[in-house]
């Protein structure tokens, strides 16, 4: 991934860059946040344009190109940090909410799709403009599916040990895994059903509708077996 652009500069005297530097860097920070906003509304890339990123971060485009190649490069770094900050959040929670720290299953189950649909419903243009771009056959919702990935690491071990409790059964190796599976294929399912709603919102789905984290809570407790509550 291209984040600062190659083109080199004369060294400057450390009196005269510390300056420079610092006014640089909240140039950039200034640029991603008007991206992020901009990619949020929007939810497509294409509609984005350089100007609109410039213009709104009162920088300019000779300032954008000295960092970024073209907006698809400047993309990956809006994504990047934006993933980041998310896998942050989710450590923070998953360590100090005391739903993430329960060995119930039916409550881990609830926190567990309050986390996505809140996630989802931040994200929302984001997620969508990678997902066209990935319909293109760029790789954007890579880094989206690669951060999941670290936040399931953190969730389904919780997530096996109280379906485990909740049960009755001894989380042995064989017992440990085939819950696994199980708690993996219905968190797929889940993400699966929230991206569709992305790509079609507004349909009953609707990432904004009232009734969707509780519809949703419903169907992942039945899926495990767990009561509706």
């Amino acid at each position: 991934m291209t984040t600062i652009s190659s083109r080199s500069r004369e060294p400057l005297p450390s009196a005269i860059a510390a300056p420079r530097q610092a006014r640089s860097q909240q140039g950039l920070a200034r640029m991603l946040q008007a991206g992020r906003e901009l990619i949020e509304a929007s939810g497509n890339l294409d509609d984005l344009s350089i100007n609109d990123i410039v213009e709104r971060a009162g920088t300019s485009i000779g300032a954008f190109y000295r960092r970024f190649d073209n907006k698809d490069s400047f993309f990956e770094v809006v994504q990047d940090a934006a993933m980041k900050q998310g896998l942050e959040q989710v450590r923070e929670t998953v360590e100090r909410d005391p739903a993430w720290r329960s060995n119930d299953a039916a409550t881990l189950a609830d926190a567990v799709i309050s986390f996505y649909v809140q996630t989802f419903r931040r994200n929302r243009g984001l997620y969508h403009a990678s997902l066209l771009r990935a319909s293109q056959r760029k790789a954007n919702w890579d880094a989206a599916k690669a951060t999941n990935h670290e936040v399931l690491a953190l969730i389904v071990p919780r997530f096996v040990s109280a379906l485990a409790q909740a049960r009755g059964v001894k989380a042995d190796e064989n017992t440990s895994r085939s819950l696994e599976f199980e708690v993996r294929a219905t968190l797929q399912m889940i993400l699966g059903m929230l991206v569709n709603s992305v790509l079609n919102d507004p349909g009953p789905l609707s990432l904004s509708s009232r009734q969707l984290p509780a519809w949703l809570k419903i169907r992942l407790r039945r899926c495990l077996g767990l009561p509706d509550g």
